[in-house]
């Protein structure tokens, strides 16, 4: 016998011997209907006078190993509290073919991460749902017992940007087992350390990360998941959460409890509510100790599979909690995210380009170009970014409450055989090209456009001067800007060129010495590093230079160098116009009026 059917069988009797299989019954009064996604079936409750012109919170809720959705609802008595609080519920059913025992895959690497296995199809299903119905954004919760509650916790860490709070009963800390054989040992004597795996929960949110509300149930003669489980999945979501809001561990949320409660039931068991309070006071965690309760769902229905009656109503006391975080206001429950916007879009270009990150509100942007995906982690963006090779560019926003987009994606293919895109090639005026001296002996020159020093300690001796008619525009809205130019010479060393532009020309449109100092319209527009010894470079204008386009008349640039001071030459000349292919060109693409 294969050891992983070994383990399923063991788990099967642990958990029958826990309790007794009964008929479905509930008293809800809503429609219970059926669907399936990804292959998985789902039950959905719709609670009675449900209207379509209303919002709802949804509740997502992962049933046990041999449990089905319909058990599930009847021993959480979930369905009779959606009648009464007005939401609804889904329960996604895991297959006989994805588990023989019915299982949720916690303890399987495949069924841990985003956009993977049984993750990712309750998301699809939780998207699904929300497509057809009308749900409240911040307000879907996931929760679930054993090896679903250890699955919802799987689902917080890896969808945080879908749900907005966590329960937890009977459950295992993230990733507290990535092996069947670890599975048995977690469940035994705990998991790895919380600590360890509050980061790695953390590192799962990626650029979501978000503070996020969790309660755990556990009974404390748990002989099935023991109770150390219960405590871990409080230490992890303490860690969790921390990096979450602060970035780092540094104790704005703790496993330390701010108080701890006893009470009893009415004729039932006594239990302990402890309270986990994050540096803005609100309590983003509790923990419901069941005194004497084993594996089960506390406070559920005899009617259902492995339910405690005489426990503390946990059903409700999710619903309780989690409204409470709402209306506190809490994380991201009452907030919007920021919303970022890439110009120009992504495309095919037959030139470089420089692209601006645009948030509609106050708020810091990540990104990457590599492909991977962005966290906070990742590089800020502070300027545009220079896209000269085929590139990937993800980003997004998160404002200072903490409130994260989704990740944005733009794809830019550089093709310099292709044509420009619905827009307009427009020639430099050879005789307005040239340079500028610092100084009336370092002399100035029409033609080749020359930047850079003469060497002895000099710096920034030369600026070029480069000049377009740009009246052919008319009322075209320009999109992005583009100057191609092609390096004649390269002596010495120059490290990067910037560029100041001006709406019309700097002094006269010929070329004066005074074109070194006169006034621009925007001055250093762009940077662009480590020009090429031969070849062209593409400076794209940024967004904010694009009005300063003249339509009615001459553009002109200017171009200047950073170089080290030294005995020796530093400067760069790029072909004046008249040189066939290699003159300087402005590539406007845009949108005729």
């Amino acid at each position: 016998m294969s050891g992983k059917r070994l383990w399923l069988m063991l788990v099967a009797l642990i958990l029958v011997c826990a309790g007794t299989l009964f008929p479905v019954s509930y008293s809800a009064a809503g429609q219970f209907l059926n669907g399936s996604y990804g292959g998985k079936p789902y039950k959905l409750y719709v609670p009675n006078g449900y209207d379509s012109n209303k919002s709802y919170p949804l509740y997502v809720m992962l049933h046990g190993c041999t449990q089905d959705a319909s058990q599930f609802a009847t021993g959480t008595k979930m369905n009779a509290l959606a009648d009464e609080k007005h939401f609804l519920v889904l329960y996604p059913e895991q297959t006989s073919s994805g588990n023989s025992n019915k299982c949720w895959n916690w303890f399987e690497t495949a069924h841990q991460s985003r956009g993977n296995g049984e993750p990712a199809i309750i998301a699809g299903m939780v998207n699904t749902i929300k497509n057809n119905y009308s749900i409240q954004e911040n307000q879907v919760y996931v929760a679930g017992l054993s090896a679903g509650a250890a699955m919802s916790v799987i689902m917080g860490a890896t969808y945080p940007d879908l749900f907005s709070g966590v329960g937890v009963g009977a459950g295992l800390e993230y990733k507290a087992a990535t092996s069947m054989t670890g599975a048995f040992t977690a469940m035994s004597s705990g998991g790895p350390n919380p600590v360890q795996q509050g980061y790695a929960a953390y590192q799962a949110m990626g650029n979501r990360a978000k503070v996020m509300p969790v309660i755990v149930f556990h009974g404390s003669s748990d002989y099935t998941v023991y109770p150390v489980n219960g405590d871990q999945v409080i230490s992890q979501w303490s860690i969790t959460n921390d990096f979450s809001q602060t970035g780092t561990n540094n104790g704005w949320i703790d496993d330390q409890p701010e108080r701890t409660e006893s009470f009893t039931v009415s004729g039932g068991r006594r239990y302990s509510i402890s309270d986990y309070e994050g540096g803005d006071g609100i309590v983003w965690m509790k923990k419901v100790t069941v005194q004497s309760m084993g594996h089960a769902w506390s406070g559920g229905s005899s009617q259902g599979s492995y339910t405690d009656p005489q426990g503390p109503d946990a059903s409700r006391m999710m619903w309780d909690f989690f409204k409470s975080i709402n209306n506190d206001g809490g994380g991201e429950n009452d907030t919007t995210a920021p919303i970022t916007t890439a110009n120009p879009k992504g495309g095919t270009y037959n030139h470089s380009l420089q692209v601006a990150l645009q948030v509609n509100e106050e708020a810091s942007t990540y990104y990457t170009i590599d492909g991977s995906e962005p966290s906070i982690q990742s590089t800020m963006y502070t300027e545009p970014i220079l896209i000269t090779d085929n590139t990937t560019l993800k980003f997004f926003s998160r404002d200072p409450s903490g409130n994260s987009e989704s990740i944005q994606q733009e794809i830019y293919v550089i093709d310099e055989s292709a044509p420009p895109s619905e827009g307009l090639t427009i020639p430099s005026l050879a005789t307005e090209n040239g340079f500028a001296g610092q100084l009336t002996a370092d002399g100035k020159g029409t033609g080749d456009i020359k930047v850079g020093d003469k060497g002895m300690y000099n710096i920034d001796t030369y600026r070029g001067i480069i000049s377009f008619d740009t009246s052919t525009l008319g009322q075209t809205t320009i999109e992005s800007a583009v100057i191609r130019l092609y390096t004649k010479t390269l002596t010495g060393n120059v490290s990067s060129i910037q560029a100041d532009i001006k709406n019309g020309t700097f002094g006269t449109a010929a070329i004066e010495q005074s074109d070194y100092s006169a006034i621009a319209s925007l001055h250093n527009i762009l940077s662009i590093p480590s020009p090429p010894a031969s070849g062209h470079i593409d400076l794209a204008l940024p967004a904010s230079a694009l009005s300063e386009i003249n339509k009615s008349g001459k553009t002109q640039i200017r171009l200047k160098a950073t170089t080290t001071p030294g005995f020796n030459i530093n400067q760069i000349e790029f072909y004046g116009g008249g040189n066939g292919e290699k003159s300087p060109v402005l590539f406007i693409n845009g949108i005729n009026e």
